[in-house]
């Protein structure tokens, strides 16, 4: 069976992924909350704010909150991956924030893995029940707090030049306008050519791209909240919807219509 899917919470902070035999996207991207995900079948080259992993079956995985990554498997038809998406609402709820520069915890062994895997089922079966969905992420994230003091990790942290924080802001700001290249390199003072280089040395991907990227995370809160999707297209910067399916299916591995049913 080939599928993506995916599920949110009824307070909209967590949101679960799960892919068999596909993969979401091939794009460089982005999420705006703490990803914490589960290969469970296969192997695959993943890169990371710029740094390359092979990672296989049995790893966890927790990728900074607007990190840039993308995950190729060596073999798609044998490809199996949960992710779940926290919100940083979560964090003063539980212990999140010491993960909040990332982690990978490859090879774990199979009765931890699997004990992880029971997590992530739990809180699937019990997204409408707040009490127990609590419980699920607090030994979630004992489990987590057990591999951080007894199994050996690959931390995530980057370190982004001032100017290239600058233009992210600067887009983020300007994420739902008509945005121009040239007004960009303008805000920071260098030629267009070599801000597109040097944007992409940092983030793996374009200005335009970010932009993008952008739009499809605040395209997605609006469809969670209930908002039309021909209206979501247009109020998050789209020129229509077929233009914003086209986008947000690239990015999501789903249409805007599968993604709310």
């Amino acid at each position: 069976m080939t599928q993506v899917s995916y599920q949110v919470d009824q307070s909209l902070l967590l949101e679960l992924k799960k892919c068999t035999n596909t993969i979401h996207t091939s794009r460089t991207h982005f999420h705006n909350e703490l990803s914490i995900g589960l290969i469970e079948q296969g192997c695959c080259q993943t890169i990371i704010n710029q740094k390359s992993f092979a990672l296989n079956a049995g790893t966890l995985l927790i990728i900074p909150a607007k990190s840039t990554h993308r995950c190729q498997p060596q073999d798609v038809g044998n490809w199996k991956f949960r992710m779940l998406y926290v919100h940083h609402a979560w964090f003063s709820k539980f212990t999140f924030d010491q993960f909040r520069d990332g982690r990978i915890y490859s090879d774990l062994p199979s009765s931890t893995f699997h004990e992880f895997i029971d997590e992530f089922k739990r809180l699937e079966q019990n997204f409408s029940h707040r009490k127990v969905e609590t419980h699920a992420l607090d030994d979630l994230v004992n489990m987590m707090d057990f591999q951080e003091n007894n199994a050996a990790s690959t931390h995530l942290t980057q370190s982004v030049p001032q100017d290239i924080q600058d233009m992210k802001h600067f887009i983020k700001k300007n994420c739902l306008k008509k945005l121009l290249l040239d007004e960009l390199a303008d805000h920071v003072g260098v030629d267009k050519y070599q801000l597109i280089r040097r944007f992409y040395r940092y983030m793996g991907l374009t200005p335009q791209k970010y932009l993008i990227n952008l739009r499809i995370n605040k395209a997605k809160k609006m469809l969670q909240n209930g908002l039309p999707i021909a209206d979501v297209a247009v109020t998050s910067g789209f020129y229509d919807q077929s233009h914003f399916s086209k986008y947000f299916k690239a990015y999501t591995g789903v249409t805007p219509m599968h993604y709310i049913q």
